[in-house]
């Protein structure tokens, strides 16, 4: 039996496991795995090959655990489907329009401090209105509906769609990836088969591409056993930066809102407050908002996960950037419609493992191809699809599925024009670890010179180990909770609009390593940070009748973000996919 199929909690023995095999098989129905699927088909149709390719998706509908800002240049969604922002009657037959909303009409970004909003510049190879490079403005969008809107152009093409399917597990052939499992359903909470349980399903190919967005866990599996971090894989040849990155993160939180007032067009970015203060209380972010629509609201912040102070709470900054004069404005008798979480990869040019091995490709989120300065990561993550679809094209028609052959796709990112900006903008996120200002002049700076700095800046430090342990100088939050007044949200009201479905009954999916380690002195230093940095308030202390201390997990209020993964300073919990289908059901996020 090939490795990785068995030690999915014992059903190897209880039910015969089916065995699918396809040419190509795609983890993730995000953007990248779409764009993957949708153009590895139209190659085969105009070669008179089509390809046998599958899309698992842990969610129990295709985009119900995806949100994004969001913002895109259309003309790398014109380049993957041309017809797809065509009029109705030179579409195909039955072909519905790409779900776009309204071009980005008003730009702006401000400085925000407790009650005022100063306005910035925005450089021009950053502006997403028509004053940026192109002069044509970015689309505002639900990621979910251009998502579902992309998996019906898929299933049209013929490509087979498994919805409420998680990938576990890679299946190896000594170094060679050849496949992947899907967990079992219908497991207890102690990993017994209940009524109706149905064990994973073994899945093989040729080639297996890797899209499940950030952090992925089967992706992180595959990069720690290779070693794509070492950035030369045997039968490759050595390409740039050698010396590895530790990946770095950021939390984006979004709420969506019905505001009847908006007007559709307007894109609004903030820096500083609340996230700014006293030495130690400071994490870099900043807040957006988008009226993508009229009547509706799209808002959050993006904190990079690398902040010091175990006190910080994310949602509370949200909290209180919701209270500023300029933001609550906008949400005066508004309505919330959505809320979520998920991390982001943020290490850019600096963090990039090696795209390609021997049977897979890393895409999109997945390989970290986010530019942090333009925004572009739905864009990019469309782009990579696309190269990505070629490079499997041609190993098929040359049946040649090794490292060295498939590390085309690496060479072809890194020379794209996007893979490009993102060496640009390499310097533009690292500069913000010197405080805000020296971070906007280095961004400037960088702007100007298009990325071409003769230096390039680095970090040795992953996020959890940035975290700091409580001292008398951090004996307080940086941020109190905003008063309960409108738009404030407390996590309990914000969650019931998430759409939130998760069997009790089934095995826990953030595991401890020790259970015992956060009650110990290590533990303690740092205040139980998870209490905090967790959007969906999984974790809670409790008390049993003999005295004892344990974390509790509310597994059912687990939004997928992982960040528990990202910044635990123990290094102790591990995000596992949960059975499919659970989690979080967005509706247009």
């Amino acid at each position: 039996m090939a490795d990785g199929l068995c030690g999915l909690h014992g059903e190897c023995g209880a039910k015969r496991v089916e065995r699918l095999t396809f040419d190509v098989i795609i983890v993730g129905a995000g953007p990248a795995g779409l764009a993957t699927a949708c153009h590895l088909r139209t190659l085969g149709e105009v070669q008179g090959r089509p390809l046998s390719i599958c899309v698992l998706e842990k969610a129990a509908r295709i985009g119900g655990h995806l949100l994004s800002g969001a913002l895109l240049d259309p003309a790398i969604l014109t380049a993957l489907i041309p017809d797809g922002q065509a009029p109705a009657g030179t579409r195909p037959h039955g072909a519905d329009a790409a779900p776009l909303d309204s071009p980005v009409l008003e730009e702006s970004l401000r400085l925000l401090t407790r009650r005022h909003a100063h306005p910035l510049p925005i450089p021009t190879p950053w502006r997403h209105d028509a004053g940026g490079p192109t002069g044509a403005p970015w689309r505002m969008l639900s990621l979910g509906n251009l998502c579902r809107w992309l998996a019906q152009r898929a299933a049209q093409q013929g490509v087979e769609l498994f919805p409420g399917f998680a990938a576990t597990a890679p299946i190896w052939e000594g170094e060679r990836l050849v496949g992947v499992v899907s967990g079992a359903l219908g497991l207890d909470r102690n990993g017994r088969p209940k009524a109706g349980f149905q064990p994973g399903v073994q899945l093989l190919a040729p080639i297996t591409i890797l899209a499940e967005g950030c952090r992925g866990s089967l992706s992180g599996q595959i990069i720690r056993r290779l070693g794509l971090t070492q950035r030369t894989m045997p039968g490759t040849d050595a390409i740039a930066n050698p010396t590895p990155l530790p990946q770095r993160y950021a939390l984006g939180l979004k709420e969506l809102w019905q505001t009847p007032g908006s007007q559709a067009g307007r894109v609004l970015h903030t820096v500083g407050w609340p996230l700014e203060g006293a030495w130690r209380q400071m994490a870099h972010g900043g807040g957006f908002l988008y009226q993508p629509k009229p009547g509706r609201t799209a808002l959050g912040m993006v904190i990079d996960l690398d902040y010091q102070n175990p006190l910080f709470d994310p949602f509370v900054a949200l909290q209180q950037w919701k209270q500023h004069p300029l933001i609550h404005a906008a949400l005066q008798g508004g309505r919330l419609l959505g809320y979520g979480a998920r991390t982001l990869s943020i290490g850019g040019w600096q963090s990039l493992p090696q795209l390609a091995f021997a049977g897979g490709l890393l895409v999109g989120d997945s390989a970290g191809l986010l530019n942090t300065a333009t925004f572009q990561g739905i864009g990019n993550a469309l782009a990579s699809g696309m190269r990505a679809a070629e490079t499997t094209w041609a190993a098929w028609d040359s049946q040649e599925f090794s490292a060295r052959f498939l590390h085309r796709y690496s060479q072809a990112v890194r020379h794209s024009p996007w893979g490009q900006a993102l060496h640009q903008a390499r310097n533009v996120r690292p500069g913000f670890r010197a405080g805000l200002w020296l971070g906007l002049g280095n961004a400037l700076w960088e702007a100007t010179v298009r990325g071409r700095s003769p230096w390039t800046l680095g970090w040795r430090q992953s996020d959890r180990q940035r975290l700091l342990p409580v001292t008398p100088d951090l004996s307080r939050p940086p941020l109190p909770l905003p008063p309960a007044e409108h738009p404030t949200l407390d996590r309990t009201t914000a969650l019931s609009c998430s759409g939130l479905h998760h069997d009790e009954d089934q095995p826990l999916h953030v595991l401890l390593q020790d259970p015992e380690a956060p009650l110990r002195a290590e533990g303690q230093r740092f205040a139980h940070p998870e209490l905090r940095y967790c959007p969906a308030g999984v974790f809670e202390w409790r008390q049993r009748a003999g005295g004892k201390i344990f974390l509790h997990m509310h597994a059912n209020h687990c939004l997928h973000c992982k960040c528990c993964d990202i910044k635990d300073p123990l290094d102790n919990m591990r995000w596992t996919p949960p059975q499919g289908g659970s989690g979080p059901d967005y509706q247009e996020m």
